[in-house]
């Protein structure tokens, strides 16, 4: 009797999720990605040591330049200040160009004048996201982006949620860009200092010398040269620091200025020419 009682154990499946969910969200997660400025710094770095490499080699046949005295004769840190501020600059300088680049784009008419109160179902929408998947710039993005949401979503107000979130990311990416660059600019006038500890041991290790030869003319003279050399590299390796640091500096901080332009011209460019041309959301049925 018990087991004619009991039925078959029964077994836990997952309820199917409602048919509105089903159909909505793979089209959400179809979203294109967010793109911004990149520029590698892999690169940058491989620039940065060739060109230093190239330098050095070209100044070494020349024994009595000032320049090969200046940059092979005061130590390992003189090559390696050129070696980072040399991709400082290649690294900011591939940003700014991309910024100006895209700054020109900004400006065109990506959406025609004549359409306005768009609904997601619109072939125009259709016709603008295939159009527009085919660009390879910032602005394109974006549009794609917020085109896709309006499709997906229905809703005016979840394409205006996804506007301010990119412009939070993008905020972040030029931030994080550039933190890579700062930490090197930094570590500039460090090797400068580094070069003056270094100069200033060798002064005095030729101070002891001198002390300990007064009598010979000759070691006297051998000490005084090694006293001046290293004040040479103490006040050389500083000033090479302190000149990249400053100028790398100001570079950097054009080329993010540049680049949070950029992001207010495509925020303004899409309040002023996008946003207004989307229908109401009272007016879209639910889906």
């Amino acid at each position: 009797a018990d087991s004619q009682s009991h039925g078959p154990p029964m077994i836990d499946t997952p309820r199917p999720a409602p048919r509105e969910l089903e159909d909505l969200a793979p089209a959400l997660l179809d979203l294109p990605p967010r793109r911004w400025i990149r520029s590698p710094a892999l690169l940058s770095i491989v620039v940065g040591v060739i060109l230093t490499l190239a330098l050095v080699f070209a100044a070494t046949p020349y024994r009595s330049n000032a320049v090969r005295a200046f940059l092979l004769e005061r130590g390992v840190t003189q090559p390696i200040t050129l070696a980072i501020a040399i991709t400082v600059v290649d690294y900011c300088l591939r940003r700014l160009i991309g910024c100006r680049k895209e700054r020109r784009q900004v400006g065109r008419d990506w959406i025609p004048r004549g359409l306005v109160d768009l609904r997601p179902t619109d072939s125009d929408v259709r016709t603008m996201l295939i159009l527009l998947g085919q660009r390879r710039t910032l602005m394109a993005n974006r549009l794609c982006r917020l085109l896709r949401c309006f499709q997906d979503s229905r809703s005016r107000g979840a394409t205006r949620e996804l506007h301010q979130d990119d412009i939070a990311l993008t905020q972040a990416d030029i931030e994080d860009g550039y933190g890579v660059t700062r930490t090197m600019i930094w570590v500039l006038p460090m090797l400068g200092f580094l070069g003056t500890v270094l100069g200033i041991s060798i002064s005095i290790g030729g101070f002891s010398g001198l002390l300990a030869n007064v009598e010979d003319l000759d070691k006297v003279k051998a000490s005084l040269t090694e006293v001046t050399g290293g004040l040479s590299t103490a006040f050389d390796t500083t000033l090479l620091g302190i000149i990249t640091a400053v100028l790398c500096m100001v570079l950097m901080s054009i080329s993010e200025r540049c680049e949070y332009q950029l992001a207010g011209e495509i925020e303004t460019a899409l309040n002023d020419g996008f946003f207004p041309r989307l229908c109401r959301d009272e007016t879209v049925p639910a889906p």
